[in-house]
């Protein structure tokens, strides 16, 4: 009898490579070099510095923002007892950085050695966009569409609540993300308990609101990320609206997107293309707003909730999901 045993070492033997035209990716699992007690840290989302150094959030609270270096090695980390639900972050030409609570209704800036800077927006003060956060066991416990042996669904009751919202209001309401335009200012998508999009001035007044609840052309469902591009177009990324939508600096529609997308989740860009992370792949924009490239297929491993890019042109996904065991995935640029 002949006894045959596979490689214990296939994972790093294999090649996994995602194209699509000359867009040509490496899929890589495991490139960071985490301390014992983050190994098992969901990250929700990060950027890099121009140095390309990670920035990683996470979703344990004693060390929310955690720093990494080109080769992937833990450099530090800070940010204790300063979110209650830290959503994104972004590093703006002043080296600080901003970061969305969504769960304290703020935009908070800081410091790279996380010190608090400001911050935009009322504290613990949700504004009023009709949102209705307990709609799901509302209808539960009068038995209202959803069956009642059902236990709870967090999934459902999410998008339940989402629903309810009935106008774009003020800041905040749960935002998910704040991004800084080469003029200053600053635009914060307000997309978990509102459906606005806000416009700052450098010095923290606000200047323009717009939005609308629902699917569709200059309405927001989830507006779960956004990004300014070089010429300072805002790109917003509705997840469960499944869209990419494109403004000016001063709210003029310029792009709808809306076939063949996977949820866009978030969103980073360079100086020749536009990346869209989604679950399940990710969509590349040219300049033009025309889509160069598509990688991934529907309910593939590249579940995006975060996403970021460095200056090699590497492509980082946080999945931040308990279904798949690598918390970043990294899209290496292929020669």
């Amino acid at each position: 009898m002949k006894i045959v045993c596979g490689s214990k070492e296939r994972d790093t033997q294999a090649k996994v490579i995602l194209q699509d035209g000359e867009f040509r990716y490496e899929l890589q699992k495991e490139t960071l070099e985490l301390p014992d007690f983050l190994k098992y840290a969901p990250l929700c989302t990060g950027c890099c510095d121009k140095e390309d150094f990670l920035y990683l959030v996470t979703r344990d609270y004693k060390h929310p923002i955690v720093v990494m270096d080109q080769n992937g090695k833990y450099v530090r980390d800070f940010g204790e007892g300063l979110f209650q639900f830290i959503h994104s972050i972004f590093i703006t030409k002043h080296n600080t950085l901003l970061c969305a609570d969504a769960n304290a209704h703020v935009i908070r800036e800081l410091s790279l050695d996380g010190e608090v800077i400001r911050d935009f927006g009322n504290y613990g003060v949700p504004s009023d966009s009709g949102y209705q956060g307990n709609i799901w066991r509302d209808m539960h416990r009068e038995g209202n569409i959803i069956p009642m042996n059902l236990p709870f669904q967090k999934d459902w009751s999410f998008i339940e609540s989402i629903k309810t919202i009935k106008r774009a209001a003020e800041p905040f309401n749960r935002p998910t993300c704040a991004v800084e335009t080469s003029k200053g200012d600053i635009f914060v998508s307000d997309g978990y308990a509102n459906c606005a999009l806000h416009k700052f001035s450098q010095d923290g007044t606000l200047q323009h609101t717009w939005g609308a609840p629902g699917i569709g052309p200059g309405k927001f469902f989830v507006m779960h990320s956004l990004w300014v591009d070089k010429k300072d177009r805002i790109w917003v990324a509705d997840r469960e609206g499944n869209s990419i939508q494109v403004f000016t600096d001063e709210g003029e529609l310029l792009m709808y997107c809306s076939e063949g997308l996977y949820q866009p989740s978030e969103i980073w860009a360079d100086d020749k293309y536009i990346y869209v992370g989604e679950r399940g792949g990710v969509t590349i924009f040219d300049y033009n707003m025309e889509i160069a490239a598509q990688i991934g297929f529907y309910m593939s491993s590249l579940m995006t909730h975060g996403f970021c890019g460095d200056s090699k042109g590497n492509l980082y996904i946080m999945t931040l999901s308990q279904d798949i065991p690598y918390s970043l995935l990294k899209l290496k640029k292929c020669d």
